[in-house]
């Protein structure tokens, strides 16, 4: 997307778009100073804004978290590789056995959207040991 699509879209001044912009720069290399040190790499994330009643920006919701940013193990990607510590797996599952594909038809169709199946328990256990370690990291504490 150019910033003239964001500008659009957004009906935001020219002003107040760059203001977000540079808060979002500032969150995200804060993001990355801290997880760096506990071997991560924070790659990207959503954030939410709002403005008050002066136009003052707020940030209203959560981020640098699994839900909300993507993170890379630090090690690995100074290997070459790109280790996802996200919810991204979850939807790689859902995309592996082609729920993906049902749920996206059956919007275009104006259907009703098909029931999403349950994880199975070594693919729920694998997403809670990915969640539990990747807490840790981005903490420092231990989860239990």
């Amino acid at each position: 997307m150019t910033v003239d699509e964001a500008l659009r879209i957004s009906s935001l001044p020219a002003g107040e778009f760059e203001a977000l912009k540079e808060f979002v720069r500032r969150i995200d290399e804060r993001l990355n100073t801290d997880v760096r040190s506990r071997g991560l790499i924070h790659v990207d994330g959503k954030k939410e804004f709002a403005f008050d009643g002066d136009r003052a920006l707020m940030l209203v919701d959560t981020f640098g978290t699994a839900d909300e940013d993507r993170f890379w193990d630090l090690a690995a990607y100074e290997r070459g590789q790109q280790v996802e510590l996200s919810k991204e797996f979850v939807r790689q599952h859902y995309r592996q056995i082609g729920y993906h594909k049902r749920l996206y038809a059956a919007r275009e169709k104006g259907l009703p959207e098909p029931d999403i199946p349950p994880l199975p328990d070594p693919v729920l256990q694998q997403v809670s040991d990915l969640y539990v370690g990747l807490f840790e990291r981005l903490t420092g504490e231990r989860f239990r």
